[in-house]
């Protein structure tokens, strides 16, 4: 059966019709996909920028202490060169009665500071022990500034001297505590953790 020119003409019309659909079909499936893959690419780019702009976790301070010859001062010090003292701020229990002292550029802690109260509130009972103190650093960190609050434990013995008063002589420090909430408050409570009340 051959076919009529009118009936080749609306085959070839349906053969174009069928192209055409079948092309818009692949142009918008490409579309789709590209589309697809910019939104990957914009969502990588915002996540790497949110990760860049996150700041990243600073460890914490934790200080070091050399004894002098004697015994009578501690030198201060971060183990990370890049951390550099600015000032300090060394807190007392309340029951020594003794003023915070401020340090600016030479990190220390003298026994001259606390000695005659510490003989005072141990009494007779002076043997080798442990002297809770607060320590407020402000330091830069590569360039940042930061401020550290901490209570350390600074061991100590005793010398004895004749017709004067004993006098601690200072080993070194033991971190005790990162950033308590109240510092005096947390610094009497170890101190009398350390020198309980003799009954």
């Amino acid at each position: 059966m051959t076919e009529t020119p009118a009936a080749a003409a609306k085959r070839r019309r349906w053969i174009s019709i069928g192209e055409t659909v079948g092309i818009l079909a692949l142009v918008i499936s490409g579309i789709s996909l590209w589309d697809s893959h910019q939104d990957r690419v914009a969502n990588r780019a915002a996540t790497a920028a949110a990760a860049r702009a996150k700041p990243a976790a600073v460890a914490p301070l934790v200080l070091t202490a050399t004894a002098d010859a004697a015994g009578e001062t501690l030198r201060l010090a971060s183990p990370n060169a890049e951390r550099v003292i600015q000032t300090q701020t060394i807190v007392f229990p309340a029951a020594l009665g003794v003023a915070s002292v401020d340090t600016v550029g030479n990190p220390r802690i003298e026994a001259d500071w606390f000695a005659a109260a510490l003989h005072k509130a141990v009494g007779d009972d002076r043997k080798a022990g442990r002297l809770p103190i607060g320590v407020v650093t402000r330091y830069t960190d590569n360039g940042t500034e930061r401020e550290d609050t901490a209570i350390y434990d600074i061991g100590h013995g005793w010398r004895e001297r004749l017709l004067q008063r004993d006098m601690p002589v200072l080993e070194g420090i033991t971190l005790v505590q990162r950033a308590p909430k109240n510092l005096q408050a947390r610094l009497d409570s170890r101190w009398v953790q350390l020198h309980p009340a003799k009954e």
